[in-house]
């Protein structure tokens, strides 16, 4: 499934707001980040920065990261 990237989505955003648009638990993405920020910059999957103690993830980065991987918060199957 390809995502369609909108202007308005090409920004960054912390762990917390990463977590409201995507349903991803903030922790989670905490962790995430932490991960790739270990990363030299050439190796990460998203790209990141760190502002005030706080990581932010650059939004089209994180969907696609997240579409490609496929784990996260799953729809109940009924």
């Amino acid at each position: 499934m390809a995502i369609q990237i909108t202007p308005e989505q090409e920004t960054w955003v912390t762990t917390a707001e990463g977590g409201e648009l995507t349903g991803y638990n903030k922790r989670y993405l905490e962790k995430l980040a932490y991960k790739y920020w270990q990363l030299p910059e050439d190796e990460r999957l998203i790209k990141l920065r760190k502002r005030s103690g706080r990581y932010e993830l650059w939004l089209p980065d994180l969907l696609r990261y997240i579409d490609e991987t496929g784990y996260g918060p799953h729809q109940d199957k009924k």
